[in-house]
């Protein structure tokens, strides 16, 4: 048989000289993971020499950045389009309850009522306090007199300029009382609380949703029962214009706890 030449015999002979060792793709792929290694040194160095050059003025700006997510100056904490911050709502709100008070002082000074009505700042809000002894209601009755009620509607017009809850609070002596109609003083001041929140409510137009009312008897008074001049001050009706988040229902929890022993 004749023996084929040609390049299948160069190959046999390159091979041979070779060690017999042939290097095929395979046996390449270690340069890949090379230049892999190459361009992520290059690109450590690169990030090395960046941030060993500091420029004063991005320290700056990161620093206000960072500074200003903790301070109201901050565009992030400021409201879009004018709106209030937490703390900017409050001083309004205090501003308006002072104007309140305002108002109904020179209301009170104006009509004499020194001696029957009081306004009072307290915690909770605003205290309107209504003398009942013998100047809005009878002994004994809830029903309003006259006078009462052209006082409530100088309230009402104070409270159609705040958007706050209000907390209608009856009080009472600690004089006994016996009748038909109430058969103990939670009665009494509970009918009374009533019927200043159905006026200011039906005739005044007060949203219902942003009014309540409690009765608490002669459990809640202002000086002690001892004198007749205390027990004046302790019949009474008040008119809480509440401050901040709270409810009536919040209201009157905080005020049974403030009350406890």
């Amino acid at each position: 048989m004749a023996v084929q030449s040609g390049e299948p015999t160069r190959s046999r002979i390159r091979r041979q000289a070779s060690g017999g060792h042939v290097e095929t793709a395979g046996m390449m792929r270690w340069l890949l993971t090379y230049a892999d290694m190459i361009t992520l040194l290059l690109a450590l160095f690169i990030i090395l020499f960046a941030i060993s050059t500091i420029s004063s003025v991005k320290m700056q700006r990161l620093v206000k950045a960072i500074s200003g997510g903790f301070s109201s100056t901050s565009d992030i904490n400021n409201p879009p389009n004018g709106g209030t911050t937490g703390s900017e709502k409050g001083r309004t709100e205090e501003a308006n309850m002072a104007e309140v008070k305002s108002q109904l002082d020179a209301y009170i000074a104006q009509q004499s009522l020194q001696q029957k009505v009081q306004t009072k700042t307290t915690k909770q809000g605003l205290v309107i306090t209504l003398l009942s002894d013998k100047t809005y209601y009878d002994s004994g009755s809830a029903d309003m007199r006259p006078e009462t009620k052209q006082l409530l509607d100088a309230v009402a017009g104070q409270l159609r300029r705040v958007r706050n809850s209000v907390l209608v609070q009856g009080n009472t002596d600690d004089v006994p009382i016996a009748t038909a109609s109430y058969p103990t003083n939670w009665e009494l001041s509970a009918a009374r609380a009533t019927g200043v929140t159905r006026y200011l409510v039906e005739h005044d137009r007060i949203s219902p949703t942003r009014i309540a009312f409690a009765g608490y008897g002669q459990f809640r008074p202002r000086v002690a029962n001892d004198t007749d001049a205390h027990r004046t001050q302790n019949r009474r009706v008040d008119i809480l214009i509440l401050t901040g988040p709270d409810t009536p229902t919040t209201a009157v929890r905080s005020s049974e706890e403030q009350s406890a022993p």
